[in-house]
């Protein structure tokens, strides 16, 4: 009983489909098991021969197109498949002798499922840029080995890869509209569709990899262009990086990527000291992936407004206290006219600010905010923020959320050492007159703990109580959450989510692309005493260049 198809697309690579086809002859799977379909995309040099005369132990049925692509003869292979499931190989895939029997057994246990094997690199290029490649690749796959990551639609590379048949005619096959990734939008389609993922570490393909600088560069501008095709379709593949979060590197890197992609730079230049870099600067051919990623999505999408919206996500920028009448500023207290400063700056650059709920929103409807957005938030509740800030904010029509420590309400700081210890917390009534004012609160615990080093019982006290104090005093939900001194982690972000909090700021910077985490949001900490151009160039970047002086 033939229980799988192995669908192969081939063009013009009769040496290499030779030896995919000698590897599937020599699997430790009975050869009645399974069948091999060849489609043979118009192929011009030996296939066709090779084809005709293969003596296979196993059934192979051949069907030859006109050159339309792997995506069109991986549809055909679909059509022609005679068993409930189809495993994709590509015709450069050395198949080890357990590979079919994993992919067989994978598919009798656990029936619906998306079975991605793994897939090695046999490196025959030299020049650092491929070594790069192919170390990330085997970090990638190693990941995948020990568990550490979970298999998503963004790993089923269709080199080796087994979907039940129906499944795949039901969805409609692979895009053919597609010139790159075709395989990880239907694994998505697929996913959508209710299908799980299980990942096999003993159903290897081992590929020959021979693409130098020009043929990696050549691919990592067609998966720019790709996600641009992904997101016309799917919107909500945003969330997912590189595409959701321009601002990946450190600040140097995102200053390189803004000038370059500016001057449209050429990267073929570094084609010639390829060579000797022999794959030790990881950090420069990370940077050339991310580039070309990027210019050839910028090629697709044009200067308009999704390119402005990918690449100028909203920037949360996070003040304390606002200086009274005679106070010096410091790290943590800025005065009042260099907070009107920056508010007119925003004003006159257009620059939109939106609350956090409107932020949120748009990022639960799967939408990108308007480019260059910018949200304002205040920790702690300090006194100020009533009698300064809000008349300020009111004065430029902007707004604002402030997070509040319940147990300081009506108080003073008594968590902090430092210079804002002591400092006069705002009353209840004042932060009702900030909700009535139309300012969002947020919550910050109950006393300004270090979340990560309680024990879950008390951690979950200290969120969930200030949470339910600040809905009683004001009678609306609360869902926007500030971590205490920007201390996270896994357990704590999950704690978060499970208390039904919509949105969870840190202190790490950043601009905020859809691929990152609302339950651990990035901001932009304002210097009180930074100057208004070293405000403008951090708010450019959405991080801050260079770390400005504490005078505090």
């Amino acid at each position: 009983m033939i229980e799988l198809s192995v669908v192969i697309p081939t063009f013009n690579r009769a040496g290499y489909l030779a030896r995919c086809l000698d590897a599937l002859a020599a699997q430790s799977a009975p050869a009645g098991s399974f069948e091999v379909v060849v489609v043979d995309d118009g192929s011009t040099d030996g296939t066709p021969a090779l084809l005709h005369r293969y003596a296979a132990p196993f059934a192979l049925r051949v069907e030859r197109q006109e050159n339309r692509g792997q995506a069109t003869a991986r549809n055909r292979g679909i059509e022609l498949a005679a068993a409930p499931v189809c495993l994709f190989v590509d015709d450069d895939i050395v198949a080890d002798p357990d590979l079919v029997r994993e992919h067989v057994r994978a598919q009798r246990d656990g029936v619906g499922a998306i079975a991605l094997g793994a897939l090695r690199l046999r490196l025959e290029s030299s020049g650092g840029l491929a070594r790069y490649f192919a170390t990330w690749w085997a970090e990638h796959y190693a990941r995948l080995d020990n568990g550490t990551k979970t298999p998503d639609f963004w790993d089923c590379y269709s080199g080796n890869l087994s979907v039940p048949t129906r499944a795949l005619r039901d969805v409609g096959g692979f895009d053919e509209s597609l010139g790159r990734s075709e395989d990880v939008e239907l694994a998505y389609r697929l996913v959508s569709q209710g299908l799980g993922i299980t990942y096999l570490p003993t159903a290897v393909g081992e590929q020959r990899y021979t693409k130098g600088f020009r043929g990696l560069v050549a691919d990592f501008d067609r998966a720019g262009m790709a996600a641009a095709a992904l997101y016309a379709r799917h919107p909500e593949l945003a969330s997912y990086a590189p595409l959701g979060d321009f601002t990946q590197g450190g600040s140097r890197a995102l200053v390189a990527r803004r000038t370059l992609l500016a001057l449209r730079a050429p990267v073929w230049p570094l084609g010639a000291v390829d060579p000797l870099l022999r794959g030790k600067s990881v950090r420069l051919y990370r940077f050339i992936q991310l580039y070309c990623f990027w210019r050839s999505l910028r090629r697709e999408l044009g200067d308009g407004d999704a390119w402005r919206r990918l690449t100028r996500a909203p920037t949360i920028l996070m003040y304390h206290a606002v200086a009274q009448a005679g106070e010096r500023p410091s790290r943590f207290v800025i005065r009042a006219r260099t907070l009107r400063r920056q508010l007119e700056w925003l004003r006159l650059r257009r620059r939109p600010v939106i609350s956090l709920d409107e932020y949120v929103a748009f990022r639960e409807r799967s939408e990108l905010p308007p480019p260059n957005a910018v949200i304002l938030t205040f920790d702690d509740g300090y006194a100020d923020n009533a009698e300064v800030a809000l008349p300020l904010l009111q004065e430029h029509g902007a707004t604002a959320t402030m997070y509040v420590i319940t147990a300081a309400v009506g108080s003073s700081n008594t968590w902090d050492a430092g210079p804002l210890a002591g400092r006069k917390v705002m009353s209840w009534e004042q932060i009702r007159g900030l909700a009535r004012s139309g300012l969002g609160i947020g919550a910050h615990t109950v006393t300004h703990p270090r979340l990560n080093e309680l024990g879950p019982a008390e951690a979950e006290r200290e969120i969930a109580a200030s949470r339910d104090v600040l809905e009683r005093e004001l009678g609306a939900p609360i869902v926007h959450f500030a971590y205490p001194y920007g201390r996270t982690s896994p357990a704590i972000e999950e704690l978060v989510g499970r208390l039904g909090f919509r949105s969870a700021v840190g202190i790490q910077p950043g601009t905020n692309g859809s691929a990152v985490s609302a339950l651990d949001l990035r901001r932009y900490e304002v210097h009180g005493t930074a100057s208004l151009l070293r405000f403008v160039v951090d708010l450019w970047l959405g991080r801050p260049l260079l770390r400005p002086r504490n005078r505090s």
